[in-house]
């Protein structure tokens, strides 16, 4: 499938709509890292459409919106929950999409994970994806791969998905040298300017297999740092405590669980040798876009769409720990020997 771009979807499914309800918030405050404000950019800044953001507590708004005007759109993301509070929350959010449905809005909606990351409530969540996927007009991809594992996990025709590539971010690279002395005068982080750094970006969170990556480099023969980057997600306080003791068995580990702010993001993938994902399961990866909006050298998964990613300059795929390993240890030994 060829891709596409939003404003074609939009007239597709209703030619004579110019509102577009986003649910979550984009974040307007982070327009270089915000994924939402960069996939509705070009939209955002022309004038064809008016693009209302809505957060997750205010669905009453679809209704009222589409009541006064029927010719609107609901673009969708991240239909899920996490725990026993958002669960309760669900009932009123699908009636309030069944009824902007019922009242003559079409619904777009964006895939981003094949399961929950954290497959909690996995039974009531596929069913109510498969509910979702059965509302919705148009399901939008980033890849022919998601079409080919979301159609079938969510029973929808292949002719109901459109792609669409994942924005790009924009990069603002300094000089490695001084990203180092900037982490290390900010952060505490004792980098040194020989030693191969590995930096894992994003949320802390127990799909991405931190502490397995944790220990396959503290048993590496060559040295190398890890930096682990990013908030503690909700419900993983636990790997967090895991990850603060492998910190203080060694010093090859440096864990900064904080979110960071966009001023400073240049700073980590400046001074990075190597981006290290380790996921367990992925659709979508926006760590992998900014590791590659930074020309970083990344080691990656084969899944989801990162499957096709590997025919990408600097970019290496892997399906097994060891291989994993294996990979880690050929490009450190590169970067140590100034080949990389």
């Amino acid at each position: 499938m060829e891709s596409t771009s939003l404003d074609e979807i939009y007239a597709s499914i209703n030619n004579d709509a110019h509102t577009i309800y986003v649910v979550p918030l984009i974040r307007y405050s982070h327009k270089k890292s915000d994924y939402l404000y960069l996939l509705y950019k070009d939209l955002i800044e022309g004038d064809e459409y008016d693009i209302k953001s809505i957060s997750v507590f205010n669905h009453f708004k679809l209704v009222a919106g589409i009541v006064a005007n029927r010719n609107a759109i609901l673009h969708y993301h991240w239909f899920e929950f996490q725990d026993l509070k958002s669960l309760l929350g669900m009932p009123w959010k699908i009636a309030c999409i069944w009824l902007f449905k019922m009242l003559g809005g079409k619904i777009v909606w964006t895939l981003h994970n094949e399961f929950p990351h954290d497959q909690r409530y996995l039974p009531l969540h596929k069913y109510l994806h498969k509910k979702m996927a059965r509302w919705a007009n148009v399901l939008h991809v980033h890849c022919q791969k998601a079409i080919t594992l979301m159609s079938k996990n969510l029973e929808a025709p292949k002719d109901k998905f459109q792609l669409v590539p994942h924005p790009e971010f924009p990069a603002k690279p300094i000089d490695r040298s001084e990203a180092r002395d900037h982490l290390n005068k900010n952060y505490e982080c004792e980098l040194t300017q020989d030693i191969p750094l590995l930096l894992m970006f994003g949320n802390i969170s127990r799909y991405k297999q931190l502490e397995h990556t944790a220990d396959l480099v503290m048993g590496l023969e060559k040295e190398c740092r890890l930096l682990i980057v990013g908030p503690v997600k909700k419900g993983n306080i636990s790997l967090y405590e895991e990850l603060q003791k492998k910190q203080k068995q060694s010093n090859r580990i440096q864990l900064i669980p904080q979110f960071i702010e966009e001023d400073r993001v240049p700073w980590f993938y400046s001074a990075a040798d190597i981006c290290v994902f380790n996921y367990r399961e992925i659709l979508s990866s926006g760590g992998y876009h900014m590791a590659k909006a930074y020309n970083k050298h990344i080691i990656a998964p084969d899944l989801g769409c990162l499957s096709e990613e590997g025919n990408k300059t600097n970019v290496q795929l892997f399906n097994k720990p060891e291989e994993l390993k294996s990979l880690l240890t050929q490009q450190i030994d590169s970067i140590i020997n100034g080949q990389a």
